[in-house]
């Protein structure tokens, strides 16, 4: 079974129930786990890190390319001069963070953001470095500052670029693996601060003009619901598929996750009721799918596979202090299952698979095993790229470190962690599509489908 960071949840859960993780949990921290803030548990909570990585992280390259023996000792002092537990957690981040893993990072004890932490009610991506407007809630700000899908954000605060903010204020303490993953998630970090404080932003309107902007952060919209990032909708809102039929009889199903059953049962009940002779084709929209559960992720397949296959193979380390004495290398173990097409009714017509950014984990191994069986065309962006199964430890003051314990590829072999899947057919969206409000992915593969 695979699991997903959860950066996500624990962002937007803390943002709005003012909860922190341990009491998320329901477990109170041990006494020995208690911030005191002495130098010997600062060094001890770093050591963890270091220790847990080096013997478990499974890109052993990445350790050598960071010299990760080094660079601990560059961040002892760090440590010991923190003056507090936020300034110590931001040093762990930031050592962290250069591993560049999805599955690998710290949490906080208050979590990703702090319950006086907010954000206004925009959805922000990447678009050839620029950083775009997609999506606005509505609210009496956003209406009367003018905030649509398309518009530009060029400026932060006291004039700073906001690549060089996303670069010195998210990416210093977070990573996903790939730059299209760290765009596509992290960027709900850039307008997230204190809830009263106002944002001061340049922005760039679709007809070229520039104008100075203040945003509240509240995330509340005019219906009173706070405003959430599409692929945490998918995840921790949304439970079941959504289905619609498009011209030409070609059936359209999001999967919005694969971490709740009922979406494999009404997927499983969706084929049962199908008439298919009466569909062209199948589209399955796997965009903003993080992943979740590789057991729901398979029944699904069961009714999309003619064969029998292979999954993913989880390469992990055997660290053995025995062999390290004997001057023997590492040896490694690969583990891998078959999957089989349901006993039941199937859907074997044509089928095309709509990708993006913040596609990831068993939504990743849901897409190879599809291309594996030569069942899919694959239309859109870059799969995240990003994958494993997380080591947890407690620091101190009860902040979680998760460590990937696993790395994935192909069942050939070929690799895609730090890569993404590449779609057969990339297609990428315009300024000018958002502001149209034109999905260009979703019509190239109807296009498919029917020139097929």
């Amino acid at each position: 079974m695979k699991t997903i960071r959860l950066f996500a949840a624990i962002l937007f859960i803390c943002t709005f129930s003012n909860i922190t993780i341990a009491q998320q949990n329901n477990n109170p921290v041990e006494d020995k786990n208690q911030w005191t803030g002495t130098t010997e548990q600062k060094i001890w909570g770093l050591m963890t890190i270091w220790s847990e990585v080096k013997f478990g992280f499974p890109y052993p390259e990445k350790l050598a390319q960071i010299e990760w023996d080094n660079k601990v000792r560059e961040f002892i002092p760090m440590v010991i001069e923190s003056d507090n537990m936020e300034a110590y957690y931001y040093v762990l981040m930031e050592f962290v963070a250069l591993l560049n893993d999805s599955h690998t990072s710290i949490t906080p004890p208050w979590g990703h953001f702090k319950p006086d932490f907010d954000m206004p009610p925009i959805e922000l991506r990447a678009l050839n470095d620029k950083f775009i407007i997609t999506r606005v809630g509505e609210s009496n700000e956003t209406v009367s500052e003018n905030i649509y899908p398309g518009l530009e954000i060029m400026e932060i605060g006291n004039n700073i670029p906001i690549q060089k903010y996303f670069q010195e204020k998210v990416l210093r303490y977070y990573s996903q693996t790939t730059k299209q993953a760290d765009e596509a998630l992290l960027g709900a970090y850039l307008f997230m601060g204190p809830a009263s404080e106002k944002i001061k932003l340049k922005v760039k309107d679709f007809d070229g003009s520039y104008r100075n902007i203040e945003l509240s952060r509240n995330s509340i919209c005019s219906n009173g619901q706070p405003f959430m990032y599409q692929f945490l909708i998918n995840f921790f809102i949304a439970n079941t598929i959504e289905t619609k039929m498009l011209e030409n009889d070609i059936l359209y199903v999001n999967i919005p996750n694969f971490g709740n059953e009922q979406i494999a049962t009404d997927f499983v009940q969706l084929i049962d009721n199908l008439d298919i002779s009466g569909i062209t084709g199948m589209i399955i929209d796997v965009r903003y799918n993080m992943g979740g559960n590789s057991k729901i992720c398979n029944e699904i397949l069961g009714c999309l596979l003619n064969n029998e296959i292979k999954s993913t193979i989880m390469n992990f380390p055997n660290y053995s202090a025995a062999n390290k004495a004997w001057g023997k290398s590492t040896e490694w173990s690969k583990l891998s299952h078959s999957i089989k097409p349901r006993d039941g009714k199937k859907y074997l017509g044509p089928i095309v698979l709509l990708l993006g950014p913040t596609t990831g984990s068993s939504a990743e191994d849901f897409v190879i095993a599809l291309k594996t069986d030569q069942r899919a065309l694959t239309v859109g962006e870059k799969t995240s790229g990003g994958g494993g199964n997380g080591l947890h430890s407690i620091l101190p003051g009860g902040g979680d470190l998760t460590v990937s314990t696993f790395k994935s590829t192909y069942p050939d072999g070929t690799e895609y962690i730090g890569i993404g899947i590449k779609p057969d057919y990339e297609v990428h969206p315009t300024v000018k599509d958002i502001f149209e409000n034109r999905d260009t992915i979703l019509e190239k593969g109807i296009e498919i489908l029917l020139s097929k």
